[in-house]
C-alpha cells in the first residue's frame, strides 16, 4: 500500500495537465512571457511554449524557415531564444509534447493580404490536428492593431476576425477575440507590437496575457 505522502505526490504529479502553445511574434516579448508564467503558477501545467515571428498557420504547417526571431520555453527546462529556424510543425509538436491543452495565438500576419480560401484551409487544417489528438483546442486571435502605413491591411483585419470566428466555431475551438478588449494607441510604436510602445508597451502586453488566460475555458 502507499503511503499517504507518496500517494499524494503522485495524485500532484499525475493532474498536472500539460499545454503547448504555439504563437508569431507577440509571444517573444511581455505577452508570451506573462501567459507561460500565468499557465504554470495558476494553472499548474507544465507549458511547452513555442513563439516564432512572422508566422502564420501555413508556417506551422510546412515549418518554415523565417528570420524574425523565435523564443522556446518548457517548464524548468529550458529557455532559448534566436533568429533564424525552421518553424515547428504543429503535428511534430503534438506528437512530442502529448499535450492536453494546445493554445494557437495567431492571425496578425494574415493581415498583409486578403483573406482566402487557402487561410481558411490552413487555419482547419490546424483546428483537425489538435482536435484529432483529443487535446482541448483554444485559439488566440490576434489583438487591437493600428496599422496607419498601410490601409489595405487595416481593411483585411475585419476579414481576418470574421474568417477567424467563422472556422472555430464551425470546428468547436474556443476563439479568444483579443481584438475586443485590447487597445493599440494611435501614434505608438509600430502599430503591431505592443513591446515597441515606449514606456506603456509591456505593460499593456502583461495585460493583454492576464486578459486571454482569464478568458481560458478548460472544460
Amino acid at each position: 500500500m502507499l503511503k499517504p505522502l507518496l500517494a499524494l505526490t503522485l495524485i500532484s504529479i499525475s493532474a498536472q495537465a500539460k499545454t503547448l502553445v504555439i504563437t508569431d511574434s507577440h509571444g517573444t516579448g511581455a505577452f508570451g512571457g506573462e501567459l507561460a508564467k500565468l499557465l504554470e503558477k495558476k494553472q499548474q501545467q507544465v507549458v511547452d511554449f513555442y513563439a516564432f515571428g512572422g508566422t502564420k498557420p501555413i508556417d506551422w504547417i510546412e515549418g518554415n524557415n523565417l528570420t524574425w526571431g523565435y523564443w522556446e520555453h518548457h517548464t524548468g527546462k529550458m529557455n532559448k531564444r534566436g533568429d533564424n529556424t525552421p518553424t515547428p510543425k504543429l503535428l511534430d509538436l503534438i506528437s512530442t509534447h502529448l499535450p492536453d491543452t494546445v493554445i494557437i495565438e495567431q492571425g496578425t500576419n494574415m493581415v498583409w493580404h486578403e483573406q482566402n480560401d487557402a487561410d481558411r484551409e490552413n487555419i482547419q487544417f490546424l483546428i483537425t490536428a489538435v482536435k484529432g489528438s483529443g487535446a482541448k483546442c483554444i485559439w488566440v486571435g490576434p489583438p487591437d492593431l493600428n496599422i496607419v502605413n498601410n490601409p489595405q491591411a487595416n481593411l483585411n483585419v475585419e476579414q481576418n476576425h470574421l474568417l477567424l470566428q467563422q472556422v472555430t466555431k464551425s470546428m468547436g475551438c474556443q476563439l479568444i477575440e483579443s481584438w475586443s478588449f485590447t487597445h493599440y494607441p494611435e501614434g505608438k510604436g509600430d502599430g503591431i507590437h505592443y513591446d515597441q510602445i515606449s514606456r506603456i508597451g509591456s505593460k499593456l502586453a502583461k495585460k493583454w496575457a492576464q486578459d486571454v488566460f482569464s478568458r481560458i475555458k478548460y472544460e
